[in-house]
């Protein structure tokens, strides 16, 4: 295997709009979309790619677009999982879609869950879904 100094793009290929963000996360998203590769649509068009969502709900008129649309719809923990390990992860997997609901899973408050055994991403990803 040839190795390469070369940085990692996951996001080549990538035309993105982001939504919902603060102004201070929405340039952190950006930059590192940026940096690997994507590039930034500036809005919602046919032009662009990836809907990147934050604490905006499935069922919101943009996202209901972008699934008519058939663009990938996706919350930033994609942009952060993909950017850490170098390459792009599953957009259909349910970690990265928007919540139904911004105030999570009626009785979550009350939920315990044992997480001995799961490491590392495995951990992470079920903390985030909780």
């Amino acid at each position: 295997m040839i190795e390469t100094n070369l940085p990692a793009k996951p996001f080549l290929g990538v035309r993105f709009v982001l939504s919902g963000f603060d102004p201070l996360h929405e340039q952190k998203v950006r930059s590192k979309l940026v940096e690997g590769g994507g590039v930034d649509a500036g809005q919602y068009s046919k032009n662009c790619s990836h809907v990147i969502v934050h604490d905006i709900v499935y069922d919101d008129p943009l996202c209901v677009t972008a699934r008519k649309d058939c663009k990938w719809l996706v919350t930033g923990f994609w942009v952060d999982h993909s950017f850490d390990i170098g390459m792009p992860v599953d957009t259909t997997s349910i970690i990265y879609r928007p919540p139904k609901d911004l105030k999570g899973i009626p009785g979550a408050k009350g939920l315990i869950m044992c997480l001995t055994g799961y490491q590392r991403q495995d951990r992470d990803d079920i903390m985030v879904c909780i």
